[in-house]
């Protein structure tokens, strides 16, 4: 009888990402991982960008799936490692906002329940976010989400609760909307905007989003542009945000694109899937699709 070769994979782990730490995770995937299926082997990222490095390695050693254990940074570096192979993308999510595994039905910091997944799922190809400063998978874009996640990341707890006590720390204190001119395909808009945020996925994370509907795999964004209001009408639009109704805005425009280009005179702070960076250049997104292959739950139906 001929012996069935088992696939290889590759586990690399952020040990600083999220709000729990993960030196059980191990034993853990020791315990659980189905031996039938799998090889394994598991690295620990050392630096911002490792990652990508580790899953690019994986790639020409000829690993079969690449599972990131940690945020949605550390997901976006693996899978900028993987795009445009036959590579699969394992996730065990344990991060603080987990937008891309929460779209995808993957439970939060739950290793034994995302370890299924890795045993008994199915791989699907995902739609991308390219631009000129890397890959974002579920949302990217400027304003007071940008502003909240430079804030939240100087925080010395992580949760919820501090992601919205950064949120209200700008809004009340600090916080200021962001002029700009932007080309959404062939519409142009230009003026201050309060919000600005291009989604790939239904995530903001958290299981907070605005787009009930948005796909990984139809080849476009859905965008949300929120214009400058009253302080008074915040708790408003908060709560049609919450309720995924940002058409009971009347300063929110909305649009679906597949290439973006965002000019601004001064320095600008962004967000790509929680993760802020500053840029003085202009910032261009394209959607790219299906350039990833991602292990989901068998028992996934819409993406």
């Amino acid at each position: 009888m001929e012996e069935v070769k088992r696939k290889k994979i590759l586990f690399v782990i952020n040990p600083i990402s999220g709000v729990v730490k993960k030196n059980h995770i191990p034993e853990r995937i020791q315990a659980h991982i189905d031996y039938v299926q799998y090889d394994y082997e598991i690295r620990y990222t050392q630096y911002p960008g490792h990652a990508t490095e580790i899953a690019k390695q994986a790639v020409e050693e000829g690993f079969d799936a690449v599972a990131a254990v940690g945020g949605d940074g550390s997901i976006n570096e693996v899978a900028t490692g993987l795009l445009n192979t036959d590579v699969a993308l394992g996730i065990i999510p344990f991060g603080s906002g987990n937008g891309l595994a929460l779209h995808l039905g993957i439970k939060a910091r739950d290793v034994e329940k995302a370890l299924d997944v890795m045993n008994n799922g199915k791989v699907v190809k995902l739609d991308g976010v390219l631009t000129n400063n890397g890959l974002f998978m579920s949302n990217g874009g400027f304003g007071l989400d940008a502003a909240s996640a430079r804030r939240f990341k100087h925080q010395s707890w992580r949760g919820l609760l501090s992601y919205m006590y950064a949120g209200f720390s700008e809004v009340l204190w600090h916080f200021s909307p962001s002029q700009a001119r932007i080309k959404i395909d062939d519409v142009e808009i230009e003026g201050e905007f309060y919000l600005f945020t291009a989604f790939n996925s239904n995530q903001f994370g958290y299981d907070l989003g605005v787009f009930p509907n948005t796909s990984l795999k139809d080849g476009v964004l859905d965008v949300v542009a929120i214009r400058p209001f009253p302080l008074y009408k915040l708790p408003y639009i908060i709560m049609c945000l919450m309720l995924k109704r940002v058409d009971l805005i009347k300063e929110a425009s909305t649009f679906r694109a597949k290439h973006i280009e965002i000019y601004s005179n001064a320095k600008q702070v962004y967000q790509f899937d929680g993760d802020h960076f500053i840029s003085h250049e202009p910032l261009i997104m394209d959607i790219a699709p299906q350039v990833l292959n991602v292990i989901v739950p068998e028992s996934l139906k819409s993406y």
